[in-house]
């Protein structure tokens, strides 16, 4: 048996009536001529495999097509009232052809369950009529049904977005229109009902996409906005919907395979469109048209697979029709990227179509494509589940509008961002977007301080590990971002305080650092907090100032301020920095979320990238970071560890772009504890002289404040250690 590959393009997966439409073909071809017949999608087209040629596959639908009863007897304009367009559901009703025979019973039974009413019913009597559907109504026809019908365990009924509110969208019945195009296409009054000469070719442009005219002005609804006209849709101030007959059909024919199943509706919560396959609430995130406040039905991720599959391997698929993270029903965008990510999906799809079902156009509702998600496993993707909860607070909260708009922005850009992590998890940009966007949404909650505590919020938690790996993309601000965020007090000791983290300087935090400080009904204010702009240049010479006065308050000789060990910058990236090439405002974005980091799981360093170039800047700044080294520095193995106090009055110099004068300062205090500097006179702008100063928020090495000791000061150490192209020549300069 031959069997014939087609490749139908005129059915594609954008707009939802082509996508629909080949499903359509697939599910008639398989269930009346040939159910061997297998459909996938390759090229941005459909491909039927059926024993079915060109000729034949036409001649079925042209001559041998029983269509679906589509029938809604419980809708206004369904053609079943006094009131209502009959021209399509007489005409069906007086055919004598045999395909339409029971399409006839169809109506038959709807004119016998409304007999006597003179409009379509409502309230109780509405769910009576629906319950009896539901309960008489076998085959297609209750597959029909439950596509576009929901009932719940009340019985009360609730209506899947894909086909309107229970197969009509404002004033347009589906099921109305679609009787009246098969009246169109097929002479009802013929004993045959063969198709109309017009029919061929329409059936030709419907399949293969072929060039050809005859679209009518007929309406289509939600499912192909470029056709659906309006304003400025054509030449002109106003254009007028235009339809081909038969794309109309069949996809009614194929939408009807997206019936909800008992799992969906017993896992719905209360959502009438989460009962429909693949279907979750709406967010306005994750595509470029996306903007908050307009009126939607929710959102439908549709499958594309790209193995050949049957109409029951693709019922089965669509039964299934949920995604799951863990043991949770994706509810939301994000959820279902998250999903698909893990592929926490039926297996056999290659992406996702995704439709939003927005108001647009006016008043109209739109199928509108939201973009194409691949399925394929991403990585770093356990990273979320540490902060989903922490942004589902966020997005819970703000709802509505009593919650203050900046969170509710700030919880979107968190949804944008961890949805391009599922798209993109491979590209450390992404992780660092996302970072970046939990950092401003922290910011954001202490400045909204009595909605932060009436509804309890609490800053980020704690991240793990994996978080550096998944963002590093080998970057100076990447490394530098971690390097300031690691800081911490240091003990009477000298050693690293890990419960004396700089985070208490941006947040007002608890003793633990898990919740925020309340006093009253709002945040606690603190004069501790005094990191709260977003310029890295404002927010580092504050935190240094501040860990000044602490230190001098508890008497502590040297600058209370170390980083984790395996965090510190290395002096390629302080020397980027100090030649002003790098993105200042990206370290400091960055630097805030990384606060965050469960230190006590952190274990070595990021990769370090070679910088080969010279180093000469870093002559001044060795001076200051060593006037400014805040434990002893073992210089020599032989010698005592040198001691170097602090004089507050080098960093005020250096802030007031002072460089001459804090230079000094900085070579007598060296001198003092037993350094003595070769450099005696230090020449540069007051820029250099700011610069750096703010480098001292980036923590270095003992060994390399040992190179630059070595390298600076007499006598010279006996083995300098190595760090590549710096020499002292350079260094002097």
């Amino acid at each position: 048996m031959k069997i014939h590959v087609h490749d139908l393009k005129g059915c594609s997966p954008t707009p939802l009536a082509h996508y629909l439409k080949a499903l359509g073909i697939l599910r008639l071809v398989a269930e009346q001529k040939d159910p061997t017949a297998r459909g996938w999608w390759r090229d941005e087209a459909f491909h039927l495999a059926t024993v079915l040629d060109g000729e034949e596959l036409r001649r079925f639908f042209l001559e041998e097509y029983r269509p679906t009863p589509i029938i809604a007897p419980w809708n206004g304009g369904s053609g079943f009232y006094p009131k209502d367009n009959k021209s399509g559901i007489e005409a069906i009703s007086r055919s004598l052809a045999d395909r339409f025979a029971p399409f006839r019973e169809a109506i038959e039974w709807g004119r016998s369950a409304i007999a006597g009413l003179e409009e379509s019913p409502k309230g109780d009597s509405k769910s009576k009529l629906l319950r009896a559907c539901r309960q008489g109504w076998r085959g297609p026809s209750l597959e029909w049904f439950e596509a576009s019908v929901v009932l719940d365990g009340s019985g009360e009924p609730a209506y899947p977005a894909l086909l309107g509110t229970g197969g009509n969208d404002g004033r347009l019945d589906f099921t109305n229109n679609f009787m009246q195009r098969l009246a169109g296409l097929f002479d009802l009054e013929d004993p045959a009902a063969i198709a109309r000469p017009a029919a061929v070719r329409l059936l030709s442009i419907a399949l293969y996409g072929e060039p050809g005219q005859g679209l009518e002005k007929y309406a289509v609804g939600q499912f192909l906005p470029g056709n659906a006209g309006g304003a400025n849709s054509t030449v002109g101030f106003t254009g007028d919907s235009v339809l081909n007959s038969w794309d109309f059909i069949l996809m009614l024919e194929g939408a009807c395979i997206f019936a909800s199943s008992v799992a969906r509706r017993m896992n719905a919560a209360g959502l009438p469109q989460a009962a429909a396959p693949f279907a979750v609430r709406s967010s306005a995130v994750g595509y470029g048209s996306a903007a908050d406040g307009e009126k939607d039905r929710g959102e439908q991720w549709f499958p594309l697979w790209e193995r050949p599959a049957t109409l029951e391997e693709l019922r089965t698929l669509i039964a299934e029709g949920r995604s799951q993270i863990g043991r949770k029903s994706a509810g939301r965008p994000v959820d279902f990227g998250r999903a698909v990510a893990r592929l926490g999906v039926a297996r056999g799809v290659s992406a996702f179509q995704r439709y939003g079902y927005i108001e647009r156009n006016g008043q109209a509702n739109l199928a509108v494509p939201l973009g194409r998600w691949p399925v394929r496993e991403q990585p770093f993707q356990h990273l979320i589940d540490e902060i989903a909860d922490w942004v589902e607070a966020l997005r819970r909260v703000s709802a509505g509008d009593e919650g203050p708009g900046s969170i509710a922005r700030a919880a979107r850009m968190c949804d944008e961002a961890i949805l391009s992590c599922c798209r993109d998890g491979a590209n450390p940009r992404r992780w660092q977007d996302l970072l970046i966007a939990l950092g401003r949404a922290e910011a954001q909650l202490s400045r909204s301080p009595r909605f932060t505590a009436e509804k309890g919020l609490r800053p980020l938690p704690r991240l793990g590990p994996g978080w550096l790996r998944a963002a590093d993309d080998g970057s100076a601000e990447i490394r530098l971002a971690l390097a300031f965020a690691s800081q911490h007090g240091t003990t009477p000791d000298g050693e690293l305080d890990r419960n004396d983290s700089i985070r208490r300087h941006f947040l007002p935090l608890d003793d633990a650092q898990r919740r925020f400080a309340i006093q009253g009904d709002a945040l606690a204010a603190s004069p501790e907090i005094v990191c709260v702009v977003d310029d890295l240049e404002t927010v580092g010479l504050a935190l240094l100032r501040r860990r000044i006065v602490e230190g001098e308050q508890k008497g502590l000789p040297q600058l209370p301020l170390v980083g984790v060990p395996g965090a510190e910058a290395s002096l390629e990236e302080i020397s980027l920095f100090l030649t002003g090439e790098l993105d200042e405002r990206r370290i400091l974005d960055l630097a805030r979320p990384l606060m965050a980091l469960d230190w006590s799981r952190f274990h070595g360093p990021l990769a370090k990238k070679a910088y080969r170039r010279p180093l000469g800047s870093l002559g001044f700044y060795g001076l200051v970071r060593l006037a400014h080294w805040p434990m002893p520095l073992a210089i020599r193995k032989d010698a005592a560890p040198v001691e170097i106090p602090i004089d507050p009055a080098i960093l005020a110099r250096l802030t007031v772009g002072d460089l001459v004068r804090a230079s000094s300062a900085a070579i007598r205090r060296l001198s003092a504890a037993g350094l003595r500097p070769h450099l005696r006179v230090v020449a540069g702008d007051a820029e250099l002289a700011r610069r750096v100063a703010l480098a001292l928020v980036f923590p270095i090495r003992e060994a390399d404040a040992v190179a630059l000791a070595g390298w600076l000061t007499r006598p010279t150490l006996d083995e300098v250690p190595d760090i590549g192209v710096v020499t002292a020549t350079e260094l002097s300069h």
